[in-house]
């Protein structure tokens, strides 16, 4: 069953789940040896960290994820963002109850349950239903906090052991922010669920706490921005955003995100039969295809050829999770080469 509520508020995945029906009973597959190459994400319908291999990514279909970590270090109930550190340590953001887990390469070898390597708690307000996480060029986690409007970041030191740290950096009176990452200069950019906008603060501007002024702040032109979720850089610098509520793909070309405005988007991708039902999460793997998670249902690729210009392309894989659905943010390991840092 479907539900407008995921195209209006962060708080989604509880009415979504309350129409679709939680089975806690849903069986995960059995525990075995997996890796960790592939493309990860994060179900809370039957919360459970999940990995699709390489070799299930080349063709559309069902599939039984290559590995499924259930944890009760978090909730995983709601949204739940992740990125992976240079090490291969995937940080994981838990809306619901307000926490950040990592899971160490070792953890993240076999299916089954496993205890977060570290968990850093909120104090004060420092993680307010966490949506997102990306990293910088200095190694430091920046996670968007959806409830207080605040983006923060933890260093390196601070995320060593398990805790309640301050923050280094509070960025506040953000709005509603559903996604962050950084551009090839630096700059942090993130989109505003809420007030339909994306803004970007430069690497000075983030080296002190406050309430900070955008540098460029992009705007929605004719519902171009209808709850923007998800957003990523391509190779070229490109941005794309996941615009929920109309059901597109939207990107900005660098010259776009130089001054603010209300641009017409430089490529927009539009449904086929489907294909961007409820588009949220946006991840690029290392051939610089485009790979949308749908809230609902999965994953889609564009390969890089269809992304050049506007229209409604047909996805060359499309693909859903046996026993697994809402879902919100996506990465892959290794991080593929030529992007800018997420």
């Amino acid at each position: 069953m479907r539900s407008t509520v995921l195209n209006k508020s962060l708080a989604l995945l509880l009415a979504i789940i309350a129409g679709c029906g939680y089975d806690s009973t849903t069986p995960y597959p059995a525990p075995g040896p997996s890796g960790q190459e592939g493309l990860w994400t994060a179900s809370a319908s039957n919360p459970a960290i999940l990995r699709l291999s390489p070799d299930q990514l080349l063709t559309t279909g069902d599939r039984v994820p290559a590995t499924a970590i259930t944890t009760r270090s978090a909730a995983l109930f709601e949204l739940n963002g992740i990125a992976f550190d240079t090490d291969g340590t995937m940080w994981v953001t838990s809306q619901g109850d307000s926490s950040l887990v990592a899971f160490s390469p070792t953890a993240l070898a076999y299916s089954g349950s496993s205890n977060a390597t570290v968990v850093i708690s909120s104090t004060n307000g420092s993680l307010s239903a966490p949506t997102a996480v990306a990293f910088d060029r200095q190694h430091r986690l920046w996670v968007a906090n959806s409830h207080n409007g605040t983006i923060v970041r933890f260093d390196r030191a601070q995320l060593a052991s398990s805790g309640s740290p301050v923050p280094s950096v509070i960025i506040s009176g953000l709005g509603q922010p559903a996604a962050v990452a950084f551009d090839a200069s630096g700059s942090l950019w993130y989109s505003d669920i809420r007030r339909n906008k994306l803004a970007s603060f430069s690497e000075a501007q983030i080296a002190a706490s406050g309430f900070l002024a955008p540098q460029v702040v992009i705007s929605a032109l004719a519902a171009s921005l209808a709850n923007p979720a998800g957003i990523a850089f391509d190779a070229d610098g490109n941005l794309w955003v996941a615009s929920l509520s109309n059901q597109t793909v939207v990107a900005y070309s660098p010259a776009q995100q130089a001054t603010t405005g209300s641009p017409v988007p430089h490529v927009v991708l539009s449904p086929n039969a489907g294909s961007l039902d409820e588009p949220v999460g946006l991840a690029f793997d290392s051939d610089g295809a485009l790979w949308v998670m749908d809230g609902i249902d999965g994953l889609t690729k564009f390969p890089r050829a269809l992304l050049g210009a506007t229209g409604a392309p047909a996805p060359s894989v499309r693909l859903t999770l046996t026993n697994y659905t809402l879902f919100w943010s996506v990465a892959f390991w290794p991080k593929p080469a030529g992007l800018p840092l997420n």
